[in-house]
């Protein structure tokens, strides 16, 4: 019979028993069965909105980029409604009728679809981009009689950088919301190809 060694000092008895493995679990408070319940169903339910954002194209860059190329169209609308009636010349005129219906349109679209969305636009998004200073530069070009011209410099620039954004936007958008941007950026650049902007 064997007998297992003792030491003389029985601090150091641990050392001389069998290292057995233990299994180690990750360490969970013992919840009762209806908290394990609940945590389980906020957990399956934050797991299915994660999932849908992500397939329907709703992800934070996505939404982000969309609501920032409103705010650029938005700005485009605003100055094109201030200075529609003051220009003089019928080709100005039409031009700037045509972008405000275009851009109104855009906004629309855009708008509808993001509610679809569950995602709401406020004022202050929407007026992100809007530069005082283009109102002064063009109440300048007006006193010296030089708005159509002015008008038509500042809506070349603006509708480039509302394209822009536009194609940002696309690039991260779902599959509806890339139909809508597609055909925002085509009627913008069916503007930016008018005489007047060339």
């Amino acid at each position: 019979m064997l007998m297992q060694p003792t030491s003389p000092d029985p601090k150091f008895d641990f050392m001389l028993k069998n290292n057995q493995q233990t299994k180690r679990r990750l360490p969970l408070p013992t919840l009762p069965r209806p908290a394990k319940i609940i945590l389980t169903v906020v957990a399956v339910i934050f797991l299915l909105i994660l999932a849908s954002s992500l397939l329907s194209g709703r992800g934070g860059g996505g939404t982000k980029d969309i609501i920032s190329a409103m705010a650029r169209g938005q700005e485009t609308l605003r100055v094109t409604q201030i200075i529609q009636p003051q220009l003089q010349d019928p080709s100005a005129q039409a031009l700037a009728a045509t972008a405000s219906s275009s851009l109104a349109s855009d906004q629309q679209q855009l708008k509808a679809y993001l509610a679809t969305n569950h995602t709401k636009i406020g004022t202050a998004q929407l007026a992100a981009d809007t530069d005082k200073t283009t109102d002064a530069s063009l109440q300048t070009a007006l006193q010296n009689n030089n708005l159509d011209t002015a008008y038509v410099a500042y809506l070349k620039t603006s509708l480039n950088e509302y394209q822009t954004s536009l194609q940002t936007a696309y690039s991260s958008a779902g599959t509806k919301g890339k139909v809508i941007l597609k055909a925002a950026f085509d009627s913008t650049g069916t503007l930016l190809a008018s005489p007047q902007l060339k």
